[in-house]
């Protein structure tokens, strides 16, 4: 797929939108920048191994390591590349001029009526700020298969999965849904299989087929609510997946301990109910 933006120095960057947030992902060289003059809210910045940058924020500049994660506070902003790689961004619907950019726009013409809104959850509890985490000193290289890294800021919330270097197995998938919000699976390393399955209604002409299509990456998948999905990784190498959920996910969210940078961040008053999600589920996703 052509870029839907390459600027003056040669920075491709490729735009996929959900119908709260916008994930972009740029092929840079030492120098590049990604600028944002005036960003309504928080977005995230990821940072795969062997890429770095120095990201600035109004008065503020840190130099962000490889295989790291930076919430980036509202306002001007700027990206700088300090090396050759991917940079990923995860920006909120507010940020209007990438939205149409995406190059599945005309899928949200009608907006996102089964998705529920973006309500931001209360502010940090220092205030708003660049917030940088190292990556790597979250993931066992001992441990389960599968290791689960949330984090989340006042409008979204990332898990970023250790990165993986064996195959999953296939008698050991988790087939799931979500009722009321939509899932991006952001993948940087190795090729992928995302397994999804629509629900029936009363209209045969309106089922749609099971889809297993083998993608290679740097991708981005946007999975609809109500569908069921589970993703498992294929052929030899390392291989990379960072789920994105916009607004963050109570039921996660919930479970102490789970999200990595909860300290940081107040939980939101709730009437009690529960987002609960449906399927075959591992022990990490369920709820507490």
């Amino acid at each position: 797929m052509a870029a839907q933006e390459t600027d003056a120095a040669g920075t491709r960057t490729w735009i996929t939108r959900g119908g709260n947030f916008v994930v972009t992902v740029s092929r840079v060289k030492p120098g590049a920048t990604l600028v944002r003059t005036d960003n309504a809210d928080e977005y995230m910045v990821i940072l795969p191994p062997g890429t770095t940058a120095t990201i600035k924020a109004g008065n503020e500049e840190i130099e962000a390591g490889e295989d790291s994660l930076t919430i980036v506070p509202p306002g001007p902003s700027v990206v700088t590349a300090r090396s050759e790689g991917l940079i990923a961004r995860i920006i909120t619907s507010q940020a209007k001029d990438l939205l149409d950019k995406a190059w599945n726009a005309a899928t949200y013409a009608d907006g996102a009526p089964e998705v529920a809104p973006v309500q931001p959850w209360p502010d940090p509890v220092d205030g708003f700020k660049l917030r940088h985490y190292p990556l790597a000193p979250f993931a066992d290289p001992k441990g389960e298969r599968i290791q689960p890294r949330l984090f989340r800021s006042t409008n979204m919330m990332v898990n970023l999965f250790a990165h993986y270097h064996t195959r999953r197995d296939t008698a050991a998938l988790s087939p799931h849904w979500h009722e009321d919000f939509e899932q991006a699976s952001l993948t940087l390393h190795g090729t992928w299989i995302h397994h999804l399955r629509w629900p029936w209604n009363a209209n045969l002409a309106e089922w749609r087929p099971d889809n297993h299509d083998e993608i290679p990456t740097p991708s981005v998948i946007i999975i609809p609510a109500n569908v069921v999905h589970t993703s498992r990784d294929t052929g030899n190498g390392e291989s990379s997946l960072y789920d994105i959920f916009c607004p963050p996910r109570l039921d996660f969210a919930s479970k102490p301990g789970f999200v990595l940078n909860e300290a940081e961040y107040p939980m939101p008053e709730t009437d009690g109910s529960k987002i609960v999600t449906k399927g075959t589920l591992l022990s990490w996703q369920k709820s507490a």
